[in-house]
């Protein structure tokens, strides 16, 4: 798998997590990323809540989180932490 099947494939987990609620969504995996997120540091959690359960804007989530909005790479790098981040504690369970 290469890293681009895995970057969608956790894409697709992560907004199966935040629709948990929905009958077709699978809520063992749900749970598994929910108990990875609560290991994450508290502003990658943030991050990734706002970004797929709200839907929030990038600015909404740059001003929230105090996240420099100009070079506008400095979100796709937060966000591209919380993920990876995420990938680790996925792969250690």
């Amino acid at each position: 798998m290469s890293n681009t099947d895995g970057a969608i494939r956790l894409d697709e987990r992560l907004r199966n997590w935040a629709n948990a609620d929905k009958a077709w969504s699978d809520a063992a995996d749900a749970a598994c990323v929910d108990a990875a997120l609560r290991r994450l540091s508290s502003h990658h959690q943030e991050l990734l809540r706002m970004a797929y359960v709200w839907r929030a804007d990038r600015g909404v989530i740059c001003r929230r989180l105090k996240i420099p909005q100009r070079p506008w790479c400095r979100y796709e790098l937060e966000v591209t932490q919380a993920k990876a981040e995420l990938a680790r504690l996925l792969n250690d369970e």
